[in-house]
């Protein structure tokens, strides 16, 4: 009989929006009688009629421009995953990480990519041994990461130094996996021109880990600009995955399968070109055969980013 399997890292999230309108307003006034004949008196000019006021500015018809800022910020993100073994006996297992994450990102000329520097501090993902091989279960700190992100808002980030942590096979590399993969939630793809009711898509290839096995994700994600809540921008943001890794565990051969959804509200704000939090959920199936024996299981995961 296959060892019971390790399971999937909490996997990303998305986010939703609505639109708001506002109405107008006018007003007339009349004209005085003329009063009677004899002896007449010198007549009354007629009163003016109100000049209709302007109907004010939808938010529809206003556009924002968006550009990331300067300045070093701050977040704290943390996620929560249910995990549940499907087929016979039902075993259902949390993970839970947390951690802060410091974002910069630096000035460019028009229209060339802008570097990213980002540094992972306090990560903590707290799980049983049997999900991920408990590898991320003690503190980490100084995880660092870089990347780029274009003109038009494409986002690349990567590990510092990744090669040389080992990746998924060793503690050190499966934390740099979450790592990077907290950090990518504080930095989402956004457009330099922002409307309501825009609309843009972005495709991401990103990695986690299945216990010591390397799984690659694709990611679709729609964004919608919602709305306003005060002086943030809503945006809503939904991500279909697809996950597909092998390798060896155990001396047998392992294949991961597997496909997801997430859903999250984003909200923005465009005067300081920040983020200001994340909310989202998503749900995550993926079956994992190991040697002949193939093992379902379904997560549920929940995202927070707060700035700081």
């Amino acid at each position: 009989m296959s060892p019971a399997p390790r399971l999937l890292s909490p996997a990303a999230a998305t986010l939703a929006v609505r639109t708001l309108a506002v109405g107008t307003l006018a007003a007339c006034a009349g004209r005085a009688p003329s009063p009677a004949p004899a002896p007449a008196p010198t007549p009354r000019a007629p009163a003016p009629a109100a000049t209709p006021a302007p109907a004010p500015a939808t938010d529809a018809a206003t556009a924002w421009r968006f550009d990331w800022s300067t300045t070093a910020q701050h977040f704290v993100v943390r996620t929560e995953a249910d995990v549940e073994r499907s087929g016979g006996t039902a075993e259902r297992e949390r993970v839970e990480s947390a951690a802060q994450v410091t974002l910069a990102i630096q000035t460019a000329g028009t229209g060339s990519a802008r570097a990213v520097a980002a540094r992972v501090d306090s990560l903590r993902v707290r799980t049983s041994e049997r999900i991920a091989g408990g590898a991320a279960s003690s503190p980490a700190s100084g995880v660092g990461v870089r990347g780029t992100v274009s003109a038009r808002g494409a986002v690349r980030l990567e590990v510092v130094n990744a090669t040389a942590l080992g990746g998924c096979t060793t503690p050190a590399g499966a934390q740099a996996v979450v790592a990077v993969a907290l950090a990518r939630e504080t930095l989402p793809r956004i457009p330099a021109a922002l409307t309501v009711g825009a609309r843009w898509r972005d495709t991401l290839a990103t990695a986690t880990c299945a216990g010591p096995v390397p799984v690659a994700v694709q990611s679709v994600a729609a964004y919608e600009v919602e709305g306003r809540d005060g002086a943030l921008l809503r945006v809503r943001r939904r991500t279909t995955s697809t996950l597909r890794g092998q390798g060896f565990a155990g001396g047998q051969a392992v294949r991961v399968t597997g496909t997801g959804t997430a859903d999250a509200t984003l909200r923005l704000d465009p005067a300081l070109g920040a983020l200001r939090d994340v909310a989202g959920e998503g749900r995550t199936t993926m079956a994992m055969t190991i040697g002949t024996a193939t093992h379902t299981f379904e997560q549920r995961a929940r995202l927070r980013v707060e700035a700081r």
